[in-house]
């Protein structure tokens, strides 16, 4: 069979760990060992596995008709693409059937709040395009063992609440053949892509291979004002860099979400004269409240005197957080 490569990591963001993956990478004592970090996602790996039959049951309670194929990777359903050099597998969650969606290849994800909130908005092909790939994975496998599969989808569940969506999106033949080539040309490769390889920012926080890979190993040199910055290994120096680069992130995308919604309520509420609206256990009410706001750039242009009295030097701190590239 050659190479392998699996559908879970198809979609992956990072050729270089995908090479790693394919071609059995070990560090230099000639194993792999868990961070603390690698335990931590195969911890929030195993929560999604053990909900898996819940979430199937779920599924058949709503009415849906589901072919589950439990056991992650020892199910008893298994795909293989062979392609030049290697071949790309995996195991597919579930067929489901209901009305008219017929023979649909779905695949079971839990997600946290924030994850599950912009993947329900924008949808799997722009939000999880990695799982896309996957599941244009199983599909391939699938359909060349004379299986029907009129569409695809994710069956996502919110692991703060429960609640649970199914995203639909078609089988694009296109598409799915360039996942192919794009494997050829991994299974090809005799040494890792170049350095610069990740088209993702999260792409080095999630990867498993961080402690072998030249990209964490020799990092290029950063410096600010000329001063080079320490390089640390310590996982809690790196574990609050991480938080803090993630609270800022769900700062911006809950502020982006919440101008969707403020836009949504303008227009079907406040538009139409209404003072508030309820409905799916939620109450909204909009409160006019009397507010002044001190026009500070017109002060300091009228009494520039009074701006120097009553200034004060002082030094602040500002903590920026960025990925590196």
């Amino acid at each position: 069979m050659g190479k392998v490569l699996r559908a879970s990591k198809a979609g992956f963001p990072c050729q270089r760990n995908l090479w790693y993956a394919v071609n059995d990478a070990v560090n230099e004592k000639g194993e792999y060992e868990l961070t603390d970090e690698d335990k931590r996602r195969q911890r929030i790996f195993d929560v999604g596995t053990c909900l898996e039959p819940l979430i199937v049951e779920w599924l058949r309670r709503d009415g849906w008709e589901v072919e589950y194929n439990p056991g992650s990777q020892e199910a008893e359903l298994k795909v293989e693409v062979p392609l030049r050099g290697g071949s790309l597998v995996g195991h597919p969650d579930c067929v489901i059937s209901k009305g008219s969606v017929k023979n649909a290849l779905v695949d079971i994800k839990t997600m946290n709040d924030r994850a599950y909130s912009y993947w329900k908005r924008e949808g799997t092909q722009k939000a999880k395009p990695q799982y896309v790939t996957q599941l244009y994975v199983y599909a391939l496998g699938l359909k060349a063992s004379g299986r029907e599969v009129s569409q695809l989808g994710i069956v996502g569940v919110n692991k703060n609440n429960s609640e649970m969506h199914i995203d639909f999106f078609p089988f694009d033949e296109i598409s799915a053949n360039a996942v192919t080539v794009k494997a050829e040309e991994l299974f090809r490769m005799e040494k890792a892509p170049e350095l610069n390889s990740p088209s993702e920012s999260w792409a080095c926080s999630y990867c498993e291979y961080a402690e072998i890979c030249e990209l964490n190993k020799k990092p290029s040199a950063v410096e600010v004002k000329d001063e080079p910055l320490t390089t640390t290994k310590d996982e809690t120096v790196i574990g609050a860099m991480r938080v803090l680069k993630e609270s800022r992130d769900m700062s911006h995308e809950a502020k982006k979400m919440e101008e969707w919604a403020r836009v949504i309520l303008d227009e079907k509420v406040r538009d139409k004269g209404l003072s508030g609206i309820q409905g799916g256990g939620l109450e909204f009410r909009i409160t006019p409240k009397n507010s002044s706001k001190f026009d500070s750039k017109r002060f300091k242009e009228e009494h520039p005197e009074l701006v120097r009295e009553y200034t004060t030097a002082g030094v602040s701190l500002t903590y920026n957080i960025k990925a590196l590239k």
